[in-house]
């Protein structure tokens, strides 16, 4: 080991050292995760595995069940309303006639199925049996298929309550709360948080819908509150972890490429700044809520609505939050006047928001799209808040003759951000994503050519291709373990046509770090 690492200043120059270096590392990550696949295998990972590579047997497993005459009414009602989109009603009511169901159900089916078939109203019959008081039961659930059949969901869901309120029945609380769900009706959803028989099919929801009925009762206050709570709430130790890991890597990575691992006050203050980076993350929800629900400014799906969303909105609003929260920073960078640490610290902002927003898009994926994060968002972020804190720097080091230089490069960096989120997300500009790519490779070129023009222009002992190598490598052995422990080999399938199509980035980082690395 001691000879490994007085061989290694020599070796972290040497291609061959670092491809095999990472080889290894990410070899080793797959092995552990096939371990703990063996050892502990997900059983829920697995199942749904299972249903998305075999879908048509999981349906015809489904339709077996579902056409048995054991099947609840309220469910047979919700097939053969489906079912009538497709077939002949004729055929389902005899399909009706010979089911096992009691004459009083099967006459209820008739009538839905007859409704559906007759037009725009209900059966008359129909009707009256779910406005009898009290009610026949499946009367009122019947109707609501009906309504589903039709697409007219909100009168669904209000026959499903109904029905449940008359009969007790909890499919018909599950279709009112899904069809709610479905509609974004968040102040029914409220109205339902305190009745009986819905607090169960509401309680994992309740952080969101609390933080709803602060946003229509305009209470800031709460909506502090609650956007807070709810953006750790649900959140696993594991892809926690994973995140801050990554966050890690690059926070490594910047500190090599400044050369401040000997500065603990400096390290201390990158660290500051990656805490406020995480903070900002907040401010951009809560700021978000307030474009959103109570200016009504929100994603546009037409092509000049969506990209005034993405610039004006997502663009503008990151960037002024991670730029307004790298400001505490500002006295202490003035003081010491190094402009190579206000770019790293004001990177490291970038970077916590990046950390801060790992957590959730890891957790939506299962960290599956960690490499591809890892690689382009996170460090467009760290580029991009570098490069205006930065600009922001020089306006107070040359008082304020650096302000045209930060107003040029805010207004870049914003209308940059915007195109990159608007090539991935609108539409019409969706088959042209690879102009995201295109944007992302010249901020980093940016990032990297203002940080050879401030750092000094000294050899490193362990070379920042190594750094990089080392991160990269060790993020994708946590995310392709991780993937394999929960479904074994389809974990590598899935992660890793990712990785492998982002080899041009993993180039472009080896041409911007520009180091004398040898091919022996």
């Amino acid at each position: 080991m001691r000879n490994f690492f007085r061989k290694l200043p020599h070796q972290s120059y040497r291609g061959p050292f670092l491809w095999k270096t990472a080889l290894m590392i990410i070899a080793l990550g797959i092995g552990v995760g096939f371990a703990f696949h063996i050892i502990a295998p997900d059983e829920e990972a697995l199942v749904l595995l299972d249903i998305l590579k075999n879908p048509d047997d999981a349906l015809d497993a489904i339709n077996e069940l579902t056409q048995t005459n054991e099947s609840p009414f309220d469910e047979k009602l919700d097939e053969w309303a489906m079912a009538s989109r497709r077939r002949m009603t004729d055929s389902l009511l005899d399909e009706v006639d010979q089911s096992s169901f009691t004459d009083q159900e099967k006459s209820i089916a008739r009538m839905m199925l007859e409704s559906i078939r007759g037009g725009s109203e209900p059966e008359p019959n129909l009707v009256k049996l779910a406005e009898d008081s009290p009610p026949v039961p499946n009367s009122n659930y019947a109707l609501g298929a009906y309504w589903v059949a039709r697409e007219y969901y909100f009168h669904a869901a209000k026959a499903f309550e109904l029905e449940a309120a008359a009969t007790d029945n909890e499919s018909a609380r599950e279709q009112a709360v899904d069809i709610y769900w479905f509609r974004q009706a968040y102040s029914d959803l409220i109205r339902l948080m305190d009745q009986p028989g819905y607090e169960e099919l509401l309680t994992d929801d309740q952080s969101i819908l609390l933080w709803q009925k602060a946003i229509l009762e305009k209470n800031w206050s709460e909506i502090i509150k609650r956007t807070i709570i709810r953006q750790y709430t649900n959140l696993e130790w594991q892809i926690v972890l994973i995140a801050l890991l990554a966050g890690f890597a690059w926070f490594a990575f910047l500190m090599h490429a400044a050369r401040l691992w000997k500065s603990s006050s400096s390290i201390t203050l990158c660290v500051v700044a990656v805490l406020l980076g995480m903070m900002s993350t907040t401010a951009t929800l809560l700021m978000i809520t307030l474009q959103e629900d109570f200016l009504g400014f929100s994603e546009k799906n037409d092509l000049i609505g969506g990209l005034l969303y993405c610039i004006a909105g997502i663009g503008l609003r990151e960037e002024f939050l991670k730029l307004l929260f790298f400001t505490p920073l500002l006295p202490v960078l003035v003081r010491r006047k190094d402009p190579l640490l206000a770019l790293i610290v004001a990177g490291c902002v970038g970077l916590g928001f990046a950390v801060e927003e790992n957590m959730s898009y890891f957790h939506s994926s299962n960290a599956f799209d960690g490499p591809g994060r890892f690689l382009t968002a996170n460090f467009f972020h760290i580029s991009a808040t570098a490069l205006i804190g930065y600009a922001l720097y020089r306006v107070f080091i040359t008082k304020w003759q650096g302000l045209d230089y930060f107003a040029s490069m805010f207004g870049m960096v914003v209308i940059a951000h915007g195109l990159y989120d608007a090539f991935i997300i609108v539409p019409e500009l969706i088959p042209y994503s690879f102009f995201s790519m295109m944007i992302y490779v010249l901020l980093c070129f940016q990032m990297f050519q203002i940080l050879d023009q401030i750092r000094p222009h000294k050899h490193q002992k362990i070379s920042l291709s190594f750094v990089f190598t080392l991160s990269l490598s060790v993020v994708l052995a946590i995310c392709l373990g991780w993937g394999v422990s929960l479904i074994g080999y389809a974990g590598i399938q899935i992660i890793g046509p990712d990785v492998v199509g982002l080899g041009i980035v993993v180039i472009m980082f080896f041409r911007a770090i520009n180091e004398p690395i040898t091919n022996y």
